[in-house]
């Protein structure tokens, strides 16, 4: 399960929970893509911290889609449990394939903030 929040004039707050199976990857591009079609750049937080795993068939699906905003991503903190080796494990193979440096695990929300360079996350209206 997934949802993705608007936090900053380019800046978009995801949080994931449990697995992420297939289908729920392919919906989560589906999304990702309408929402940020119209920014020239942006930032993301990925929150990870209800995740489980990332399902092995879910993988490429989500690899391509980081590949394809490489040149749009301005940075992109991805918030891992310190308790959760094996998604810590998946992510950073993930992160090492889509071949970018404005990319980084972090391990709570602060970290994640300083890391994209916002000072609050503030829900806001789309």
């Amino acid at each position: 399960m997934f949802r993705i929040e608007i936090i900053g004039e380019n800046c978009l707050y995801i949080k994931t929970l449990g697995t992420f199976p297939k289908s729920v990857a392919k919906r989560f591009v589906k999304e990702f893509e309408e929402k940020t079609k119209n920014y020239e750049n942006f930032c993301t937080i990925i929150d990870n911290l209800d995740a489980i795993l990332l399902d092995v068939r879910s993988f490429n699906i989500i690899l391509e889609l980081l590949k394809k905003n490489n040149e749009k991503l301005g940075k992109a903190a991805y918030v891992i449990s310190a308790h959760n080796l094996p998604l810590d494990k998946e992510i950073e193979i993930l992160l090492e394939k889509a071949d970018s440096p404005n990319r980084k695990i972090v391990h709570n929300l602060d970290e994640a903030k300083e890391w994209v360079g916002i000072k609050d996350i503030i829900i806001g209206k789309e």
